[in-house]
């Protein structure tokens, strides 16, 4: 069971609000013209966080289930998303969602699946989807642009932070994704971005889970090196971030029952 109740985010949450991509409404557009939500649609968001992908639904209508293991995580979501009546907030992981059988229309995981048990997580996503349900797994990775500002920023993290897993989906294998879908997702792709300034940068690094402390001996290099970078892109006060947006959609795998 790779879950860890999301320990690595405690003491990163502010940042993780702050200075995380939202995630672009054409993510709604695809879903709905495969017709997966529609009108009353019911979505499971399963590693919430704080509740940024979540708030792309709540925005467009849509009644939300957030499922977060970690404490300050759901507390920052409890604030961030406190404008919408038609959202809860429960206490659970992807293995074990505590929701009813049968109950969802679609799940959905943001910048989250890397962190679930593909197994056990595809067993219980099967049990809380209405017949005909999907689940839609969606990452915001990093373009890797020569020249650009994110081709510093990943050989910075690639430098000082053990345990750096690269960006989003490229962590994974893309076999983990096809082996859970069982071959037969779909992929969608969208452009997106984000402008921050030197004190969102600086967030934007310690929201992650493999971000250094001040103890470590390389922290003050660390600093230096975002200023740098930073100094290097900057225009008019900002720097870019380009990401691109990656949903995998589709049916997980029948997996058999434990023997």
């Amino acid at each position: 069971m790779k879950h860890d109740k999301g320990e690595g985010f405690t003491g990163r949450t502010g940042n993780y609000s702050r200075s995380r991509p939202d995630y672009p409404d054409e993510i709604i557009d695809h879903l709905v013209k495969d017709r997966v939500i529609g009108t009353g649609s019911l979505i499971a968001d399963i590693g919430s966080g704080t509740g940024k992908l979540s708030r792309l639904f709540l925005k467009h209508g849509f009644s939300v289930i957030c499922v977060e293991p970690n404490p300050e995580m759901r507390e920052q979501a409890k604030r961030d998303l406190m404008e919408f009546s038609n959202v809860t907030i429960n206490d659970a992981t992807a293995e074990n969602t505590g929701l009813p059988d049968h109950s969802v229309d679609i799940v959905v995981a943001g910048q989250a699946f890397h962190w679930f048990d593909p197994m056990a997580a595809g067993k219980e996503f099967l049990r809380i989807l209405k017949p005909g349900g999907k689940v839609a797994l969606i990452w915001n990775d990093r373009v890797q642009n020569s020249g650009s500002f994110n081709e510093d920023y990943e050989r910075i993290c690639s430098t000082y932070s053990n345990g750096y897993h690269k960006s989003g989906s490229r962590s994974l294998d893309r076999e983990v994704i096809g082996g859970f879908f069982g071959g037969k997702e779909k992929l969608y792709l969208m452009e997106n971005s984000q402008k921050l300034d030197l004190n969102g940068v600086m967030e934007r690094y310690f929201s992650a889970s493999y971000a250094i402390g001040r103890e470590d001996a390389q922290f003050n290099t660390l600093i230096k090196e975002i200023e740098n970078a930073y100094s290097r892109h900057e225009r008019n006060g900002y720097v870019t971030i380009e990401y691109e947006t990656r949903l995998f959609l589709g049916i997980p795998n029948a997996y058999p029952e434990d023997p």
